[in-house]
């Protein structure tokens, strides 16, 4: 890494730190204003709110950063040029693509980072989010052991539980069904009146189980068996069920898969999969956007560069929510509904970058 490299990084760095923290504070700032009434009416803590909101950064930086790195990338960009600085780096031989070569790198790191930061990150950070403003904020009482009725529950290992009534004193089970599936096809199942937590396993009683060997089914009744290779406990089966929203992919895919197999339509869950893999991609693409942008002939001033880049972030995800909607209706194929943003802002990234290039 030379000097030019060092220059352009620090520049893009602190301009995209006060960038995010402007955008975070902006942020912040209006959805308190729109909450405030109800704060006071449930009579929260500011302990309760201040944990609220740290809960709510991962989801709010997420969405500030790909306008952060447009608008980072356009100024430090944008400035060389006001101050020729861009105009001597041409004149001894260092193109854009030289000259903003270790921005790009940091754009693909970011890209990759964002994802991973919106699979593990932003879905634990929503979940407690919403736990905090139902119990700590609305007053909600909060048990460790719920009674529940009429759900089903994905276990660890893609087996779909589908449960009548679950209580929790003691930890029984009533209308239990445990299908597990190799594949995608169903290879066993197990049937029971009831089943009870003996501390370390579920007891089915009073059922049956049934192998499935091609167009075999082989049915054994029971009395009392013993389900070993469920690794569910009663936390599990208690367990507030997760809004597909806040599921990451992995979570995501097994709910599409257990949607599917029960006959109902996958294909909104496998758009909003697509959707979590095309985004990120974003940060990448803005980083080009800024560097053409910000290297042009015109000398750009600062409102109008914070205009530009509302405006193409805005576009950005009116275009990303547009596509993720017909993904959803199935009116557009999956992968072209989350790609097609990123294929249009890809294009027009690169035809300005091999004209500022020239």
């Amino acid at each position: 890494m030379n000097l030019i490299d060092r220059y352009l990084l620090a520049s893009f760095l602190r301009t995209l730190f006060w960038a995010i923290l402007a955008f975070v504070a902006i942020f912040l700032l209006v959805d308190l204003f729109d909450h405030l009434d109800n704060f006071l009416d449930d009579n929260a803590r500011v302990l309760a709110v201040v944990r609220y909101y740290v809960f709510k950064l991962p989801l709010i930086i997420d969405l500030c950063l790909p306008v952060g790195m447009l608008l980072a990338s356009l100024f430090t960009l944008g400035s060389l040029s006001k101050n020729n600085e861009y105009a001597a780096l041409l004149s001894s031989g260092v193109s854009l693509a030289r000259a903003g070569r270790s921005l790009l790198v940091l754009g693909l790191l970011v890209s990759v980072g964002a994802l991973a930061f919106r699979e593990y990150v932003v879905p634990y950070s929503n979940q407690k989010n919403e736990d905090i403003l139902k119990y700590e904020i609305e007053g909600k009482i909060r048990q460790d052991l719920r009674s529940k009725r009429n759900f089903t529950y994905i276990g660890r290992n893609g087996e779909v539980y589908v449960i009548a009534a679950f209580r929790p004193r003691p930890p029984t089970l009533s209308g239990f069904s445990m299908e597990v599936f190799a594949d995608s096809v169903m290879v066993r199942r197990i049937d029971a009146q009831r089943a009870r937590w003996d501390g370390h396993k579920w007891v089915a009683e009073d059922g049956t189980i049934r192998v499935f060997e091609g167009d075999r089914e082989i049915v054994t009744p029971f009395a009392e068996y013993r389900i070993e290779e469920s690794e569910e406990t009663p936390a599990d089966f208690s367990r507030r069920e997760i809004d597909p929203e806040n599921m990451n992919y992995f979570e995501l895919e097994r709910f599409a898969d257990w949607v599917s197999r029960n006959g109902g339509n996958p294909i909104p869950y496998r758009a909003t999969m697509a959707n979590k893999l095309a985004f990120p991609l974003v940060n990448l693409l803005m980083v080009v956007l800024g560097l053409s942008l910000g290297a042009g002939r015109s000398k750009t001033t600062l409102w109008a560069g914070f205009g530009l880049t509302m405006g193409l972030a805005s576009a950005y995800w009116i275009l990303m929510d547009f596509g993720l909607s017909l993904g959803k209706t199935g009116a557009l194929p999956i992968w072209f509904s989350a790609w097609a943003p990123n294929i249009l802002y890809g294009i027009l990234g690169a035809v300005l970058f091999y004209r500022a290039n020239r």
